[in-house]
């Protein structure tokens, strides 16, 4: 009785262990992009960790560097270069070191330019050939320069020659008159092209320059010389004109103007007295000579009788108008609106002409 209380025997406290322990759970598979990524057990250093992503997900990789690439390269492309090539453009600058406007007709004209284009950018690109008006600042172009391609340099020479259309009348009358009046102007040179850098689509660009240029300046510093009266109708040319003379007309411009035959009116104190010619007169840089033939009003008596009553010194206030401008028959409106517009002072020294014919008694009182 006593050995039954001491409590279960050893075989029986295992067997009721063995009843009671649940058995070990079955390993459970996980899944998931980590895990397939990094796989369970012991994680490889960072090296190796790249190496294994880069095997596994290299297309999306490329995927990423090509959209970070879009991203910086097609800006540079569309915008940073275009507006580089637009500013290169407005940068620069272009002189008329000559100018021809010859074989002048009342709606057209030959006209030759020789140019030079300045530029500091590092870029030389090649412009495309186009087309590019001319104009004064804010009006309508007169006409139409074909500009040909252009290698775009430090310096690059320009050369246009053409016959060229007058695509608007009233705008070139404007631009004539400017050019007689003024010492110096702005002409106006704009068209649209496109450049062309190596490696590049090509790039289309505004072209515009503010061209200075150097008028006429009213034909100022003009002077007659070599006056003689012809007096008595045996000594009149076959014309009517009774007084000849050389004219010398400055021309600070680079430009060469073929204006014809250019008829002016003479006055003294607004009086007139009469009308000259300049015969084929064709302006051109530097220094002009023309020969000059006069018709003086009633034989002259007009401008006689103001020596011997005011000019007593033979040195007469000459006044000159332009009134007209034809060549081959025809009228060039052009022209004729610009010379129209000009008043022309010349202090004429007619003293040796009247003593020529026999007049001295007049200035001989001065």
């Amino acid at each position: 009785m006593e050995d039954k209380e001491l409590g279960p025997t050893r075989s029986e406290v295992t067997h009721e262990s063995e009843e009671h322990v649940a058995p070990a759970a079955a390993p459970q598979k996980k899944g998931g992009v980590l895990n397939t990524l990094y796989p369970p057990g012991p994680r490889p250093g960072a090296g190796p960790r790249v190496k294994n992503h880069c095997r596994k997900f290299w297309w999306c990789d490329l995927i990423v560097i090509a959209a970070i690439i879009l991203v910086i390269v097609l800006p540079i492309i569309y915008v940073a270069i275009p507006k580089k090539a637009q500013h290169d453009i407005n940068a620069s600058t272009l002189e008329v070191t000559d100018q021809e406007v010859t074989n002048t007709e009342p709606e057209k004209v030959h006209l030759k330019i020789k140019s030079v284009a300045r530029s500091s950018s590092s870029f030389h690109p090649t412009l495309d050939a186009f087309q590019a008006g001319l104009s004064l600042p804010g009006k309508e172009p007169f006409l139409f320069l074909n500009v040909p391609e252009t290698k775009a340099d430090a310096e690059t020479e320009i050369d246009i020659e053409q016959d060229a259309p007058i695509v608007n009348l009233d705008s070139f009358k404007e631009y004539t008159k400017t050019t007689m009046a003024s010492e110096t102007f702005t002409v106006v040179m704009s068209g649209k092209t496109k450049v062309h850098q190596k490696g590049l689509s090509a790039i289309s660009v505004d072209y515009t320059k503010n061209i200075e240029m150097k008028g006429l300046n009213k034909l100022s510093g003009l002077q007659i010389t070599n006056i003689k009266i012809l007096f008595g109708t045996k000594n009149k040319l076959s014309d009517g004109s009774n007084m000849i003379g050389n004219v010398i007309i400055p021309n600070p411009s680079v430009m060469t103007l073929e204006l014809g035959n250019v008829t002016m009116n003479l006055s003294i104190d607004g009086t007139g007295i009469g009308t000259a010619l300049l015969p084929d007169l064709m302006l051109k840089p530097g220094e002009n000579n023309s020969t000059m033939s006069a018709i003086l009003d009633q034989e002259g008596l007009p401008v006689i009788s103001l020596v011997q009553s005011k000019y007593k010194d033979g040195v007469i206030p000459l006044e000159i108008v332009g009134n007209s401008s034809i060549r081959n028959g025809e009228h060039l409106e052009y022209f004729e609106e610009a010379i129209k517009s000009t008043i022309i002072k010349v202090n004429l020294d007619i003293g040796p002409a009247l003593k020529d014919i026999g007049l001295l008694n007049v200035t001989s009182s001065s």
